[in-house]
């Protein structure tokens, strides 16, 4: 409903916007502008700006009435949506002549029982309309009904000398209106287009994905008759404004080091209230930047932003397997960084049909969560890509959801400047060296190092493992690891105790020798040296350690 929005004071950022649509009935009349295609992408806003505009008018305005309708996918049957859109302009009405919210929510009280409440205020042209429009629905007229319904904002706007400034969010849902079924009548939305021309009646229109409007609108029926308006990211400091803004509602109090947060959140509207909420769930009462990171990793899996996505995801892709297929290419672009272009290629690398390929991606294209123009560009939202490696970690992987969580967590606090410690212990039995090849792939990914630098990490530290095993004498048949991980460099201590090794009395063999010697092993040092920045070998009493050092600063994946 129009009234469910944030408090007008934590609303920052937008008056230009604001100022500028409350000023669309001052020139309609002049022919300057049309009605507006308010764009952006998800969560930028849209939805927040047309409510701030409703109340605004609702309770400032006398001259202008405002109606604000969103489109509902179980409406679109044409019988259910031309009642459910008159209704909705009747009791809006009469709630800004009474100035009386509570008549917008009331949806029990049937339209007869209003007939009486604009009888007392003098209006009987409206007490027609609504007797005209009963009389469509009793014949069964659905054309009529269709036309009655759209054309209520300018009827009324012509009887009462008032203009009506129409706000319809989701236009977009307006091309599947129907009959009986789905499709059965195409073009049922260019009915809007004689009030759309109506200069006392301009429209205000949203819709997702980007460019869905712009569709619209290069029919011949709509050509010319609205400009476009893009509605951006917040900059960082309105962002932070408005978060410590939210947060102080909830009695939270934010330090300054947080503002580096938002430039992470993209200055996405939706997701600063989401965080300033997800904070206060978790009960902060002072949100530091490390209390951020520990409630994100909650909100991206479990919070309403996860909820947001997850809808949806399965309102767009409803079945199972189309779902996973979903999961699966979004992944592989999040992993890849660059565009595809090629579905025959995308095909063979997912092992995934291209006629299934395409489906999915129709619908992830519907939905907005991709954008695609000869190509498939990569998913570029912070948000979104967490809540996608969430999903396939959890549906694909099968992950443990805390354990998502974690490795969230730990994945940030890695990329601000946290120092973080992973120790563990491997028996010498065969392919113990695996297990330890398998956590520095785990922590490499977290942090999003470059696949190849992943595997050489590997292949270091299993040549350093079966040397500790194979050469160490080991008394207690153990090898201990440490891995230390900061945003400039990753260093693996391998440590064992028993015989002292001394690297200076190792002579690297040749090519041409190991070639025809009978014993091909004795590559290791030289291969750890070869794939790692420093390898450092250190005797401590009666152990002997192995310390491996990569500099990652500039192999991270951006």
């Amino acid at each position: 409903m129009p009234f469910k929005s944030i408090p007008e004071q934590n609303f920052v950022n937008r008056d230009a916007e604001l100022s500028y649509l409350k000023r669309l009935i001052d020139v309609k009349d002049s022919a300057i502008v049309n009605n507006v295609l308010l764009e952006g992408t998800r969560g930028i806003g849209k939805t927040e700006l047309l409510k701030q505009l409703y109340r605004s008018l609702f309770w400032q305005g006398k001259n202008v009435i405002p109606f604000y309708y969103s489109f509902q996918r179980a409406t679109l049957k044409v019988a259910y949506f031309a009642k459910d859109y008159f209704t909705r302009f009747v009791r809006q009405y009469l709630a800004f002549l009474k100035k009386d919210p509570s008549i917008i929510d009331n949806m029990s009280i049937p339209l007869t029982k209003l007939i009486p409440l604009f009888s007392t205020l003098k209006l009987t042209w409206m007490i027609e309309l609504i007797e005209d429009f009963q009389e469509h629905i009793k014949d069964g007229d659905l054309h009529e009904q269709l036309l009655g319904a759209i054309s209520i904002p300018a009827a009324v706007a012509g009887k009462s000398g008032n203009p009506v400034l129409v706000m319809l969010d989701d236009f977009h849902l307006a091309t599947q209106l129907y009959e009986t079924h789905p499709g059965d009548v195409p073009g049922l939305i260019s009915l809007f287009e004689r009030s759309m021309t109506s200069t006392t009646s301009p429209h205000i229109l949203t819709g997702s994905p980007e460019g869905a409007l712009e569709m619209i609108f290069t029919d011949d029926s709509f050509r010319g008759k609205a400009e476009r308006m893009i509605l951006r990211a917040m900059p960082e400091d309105a962002a932070f404004s408005m978060f410590r803004s939210l947060c102080a509602a909830f009695g939270i109090t934010v330090r300054d080091e947080c503002r580096e947060f938002m430039k992470f959140l993209g200055g996405n509207p939706l997701y600063i209230k989401n965080m300033a909420k997800a904070l206060w769930k978790m009960q902060r009462k002072e949100a530091s930047l490390k209390d951020l990171w520990e409630c994100y990793s909650y909100e991206v899996s479990d919070g309403e932003t996860a909820f947001y996505w997850s809808s949806i995801f399965r309102g767009f892709l409803t079945d199972l397997q189309q779902r996973r297929i979903a999961i699966e290419l979004l992944m592989h672009s999040i992993e890849s960084h660059c565009e595809v272009r090629n579905l025959e290629i995308l095909s063979k690398a997912l092992g995934i049909p291209v006629p299934s390929l395409k489906s999915v991606l129709d619908a992830l294209q519907i939905s907005g969560i991709i954008q695609t123009t000869g190509s498939i560009r990569p998913v570029r939202d912070n948000i979104l890509q967490d809540f996608i490696r969430n999903l396939y970690l959890r549906e694909v992987e099968e992950r443990d959801p805390e354990k998502i969580r974690k490795l969230i967590e730990s994945r940030y606090q890695l990329q601000n400047n946290a120092t973080s410690c992973f120790e563990m212990t491997i028996p010498m039995t065969a392919d113990a060296e695996l297990v330890a090849a398998k956590a520095i792939e785990q922590i490499g990914k977290n942090i999003s190092l470059k696949p190849l630098v992943i595997t050489q990490l590997q292949l270091a530290i299993i040549e350093a493992c079966i040397n500790a095993m194979e050469h160490s004498g080991s008394y207690d048949k153990k090898v201990l690891l440490k891995f230390t991980v900061n945003p400039e460099r990753i260093e693996i201590a391998i440590e064992t105790p028993g015989k002292r090794f001394d690297p200076d009395t190792v002579k690297e063999p040749t090519i041409e020798e190991k070639l025809h010697s009978e014993h091909k092993r004795g590559w290791g040092l030289k291969l750890m040296r070869e794939v790692m920045d420093d390898v450092k070998v250190e005797t401590i009493g009666d152990r002997t350690r192995v310390v491996l050092i990569k500099n990652i600063k500039s192999e991270v994946i951006n």
